[in-house]
């Protein structure tokens, strides 16, 4: 069984962007990160030392960068290692420490299934605070039918939106090692 990913114009159910910073913002992005890798640990998740890539780089901060960066459509584990020199959010993540992809991707392979379900629990609050909110307006004209469109619709599977993201980032990695 193969994994494809699609692309956006051709999946159904999901008007996300790849970058959720255009919608609520890096800072308030961090934020919703940091609470749902709180209450993963609190429904008492797997161990964190499991995951640990090395001992240069906590687990909870590991998770947090790459939580980020596949929320803000950011999948190469070279593009990572570049944004620590040009993207502020992405060094202020990493604080001081270096990383290399090898141990970017190494923790992603360990620690795939709370990437998984803290990337799902952030898409699905980005989703919430866009278009679920008493004041969320989906479209800058009042009683477009967009709105009427996006009520019809089933709420999107987070979980797989996550899967794909995290797919496309074992996809980016693989091809890179390629050229």
């Amino acid at each position: 069984m193969s994994t494809t990913v699609q692309p956006r114009s051709v999946r159904e159910g999901f008007i996300l962007p790849d970058d959720l910073s255009v919608y609520i913002g890096k800072k308030t992005l961090v934020k919703l990160i940091l609470e749902a890798i709180d209450c993963l640990d609190a429904r008492g998740s797997e161990c964190e030392s499991e995951t640990a890539p090395g001992p240069l780089f906590q687990p909870a901060r590991m998770l947090t960068l790459l939580t980020y960066c596949y929320a803000t459509g950011v999948y190469a584990s070279t593009d990572i290692e570049l944004g620590m020199q040009h993207d502020q959010m992405i060094r202020y993540l990493c604080g001081k420490n270096d990383l290399n992809p090898a141990e970017l991707r190494e923790f992603r392979r360990y620690g795939r299934d709370r990437i998984k379900a803290c990337l799902a629990t952030v898409l699905r609050r980005v989703w919430e605070l866009r278009f679920c909110d008493e004041d969320a307006c989906p479209m800058a004209c009042p009683g477009a039918p967009f709105g009427r469109w996006l009520n019809m619709r089933p709420t999107p599977d987070f979980a797989a939106e996550a899967e794909q993201r995290i797919v496309r980032a074992v996809q980016a990695d693989s091809m890179a090692m390629d050229w």
